[in-house]
């Protein structure tokens, strides 16, 4: 089962670390402040105070990374949720705590449900919808619906599963995982945070560990400011798109099951800055997979999914993929969420027009392109 990662605020007080030069690339903090500052008083996402602050701050991350928002074309690839939220002033240790308790609460739905015994809406213990998101609580679910959604979505971004649908079926999807990076060597190596994320790194993996690039997770409270958790991209491809995969878990399935997937991609999201790093929407699935005896999935279905959400690399301006920020934001001339059109889409209901990601593609033609993906697909 998926660790409880339940935490000692005392083991590490925030905010602090030992006097160190300051790393190259870094975003100056007066600009993280602004950037954060400005989505604040301009974005209203559909979740609680807290759980956006945690959102917005992922996303000022990619904001100072690819010179975004307030960064003004200027970049700073080596900036990482660390220091934006040590610039905002906040306490690491309980940010990262706040976006674990967020997955926990996921984790012990997923137990309820396995045993039968869950409430039939994605909501916690005390009735505040999942991810904190209260939208959650008005939608009735299957919860085993819900458990197959999790189980796709938490696989559909395993590297090494879509390097095979990729071997399969002659598509170039490109994948990579989150491993710890030491900061030093990666200077002295001249690279940085960008070129490990945008790179093709699959045959140097060996040797960056052979050098010390990439090094086992030293545990909480040992990581030191040299030691970041970062995304290497292994392979080159199109990439996958959010949007995608939670319109085809529901038009594949249904409802439940695209709520499902939405949650899992949320995990992988929030997963990204917490105090005990795992792959945890795959532990989650893989959890389902064993415990579930009625899943009646195969790893064919996720082939499927992961064939749907696939971007053709000619089509990457014109298919959205949305950040969990994207999917939770009200767009104030609709009042409506990228999440809820897609399920208003899914379920045949109105829904008003606009534009998704931050590729700005209508959702009308988004949804035009994937009828004629779904006619397409070979699995």
């Amino acid at each position: 089962m998926p660790r409880k990662r339940k935490h000692d605020h005392r083991r590490k007080k925030g905010g602090k670390s030992r006097h160190r030069p300051r790393r190259r690339a870094i975003s100056p903090f007066e600009l993280i402040r602004e950037d954060f500052q400005r989505m604040l008083y301009t974005m209203r996402l559909r979740t609680t105070e807290q759980a956006a602050e945690n959102i917005l701050m992922q996303s000022c991350e990619g904001h100072a990374q690819m010179g975004h928002g307030a960064f003004a074309g200027r970049r700073f690839p080596n900036t990482e949720m660390d220091d934006i939220v040590r610039a905002l002033g906040r306490n690491p240790l309980v940010v990262a705590e706040q976006r674990q308790n967020l997955i926990d609460e996921v984790v012990d739905w997923v137990d309820l449900a396995l045993e039968g015994k869950s409430p039939t809406t994605l909501v916690n213990q005390d009735g505040d919808g999942l991810i904190g998101c209260g939208l959650l609580r008005q939608i009735e679910v299957d919860p085993s619906d819900v458990l197959r959604g999790i189980y796709l979505g938490g696989l559909r971004d395993d590297s090494e599963i879509r390097a095979q649908v990729e071997r399969q079926h002659g598509i170039r999807i490109g994948g990579g995982r989150m491993r710890f990076i030491n900061l030093d060597i990666m200077e002295q190596m001249d690279l940085d945070g960008d070129q490990l994320a945008t790179g093709e790194h699959a045959s140097h993996i060996d040797a960056y560990k052979r050098e010390g690039l990439i090094v086992e997770d030293p545990g909480p409270g040992r990581r030191d400011d040299h030691i970041r958790y970062m995304y290497v991209r292994e392979r080159l491809g199109g990439g996958a798109s959010d949007d995608a995969a939670l319109v085809a878990a529901g038009k594949l399935y249904n409802l439940s099951v695209a709520l499902g997937a939405f949650v899992a991609d949320a995990i992988d999201t929030l997963e990204k800055f917490v105090v005990d790093y795992a792959d945890q929407d795959d532990d989650l699935a893989r959890h389902i997979e064993r415990n579930f005896d009625d899943l009646n999935l195969s790893i064919d279905d996720v082939y499927r999914l992961i064939w749907l959400n696939a971007v053709p690399p000619e089509l990457t301006d014109r298919v959205p993929d949305s950040s969990l920020r994207h999917l939770l934001q009200i767009d104030k001339d609709t009042d409506q969420t990228a999440l809820e059109s897609h399920l208003a889409y899914l379920t045949g209901r109105p829904y008003s027009p606009m534009v998704l990601g931050h590729e700005d593609i209508p959702n009308t033609q988004f949804y035009e392109w994937f009828e004629g993906r779904m006619k397409e697909c070979p699995i």
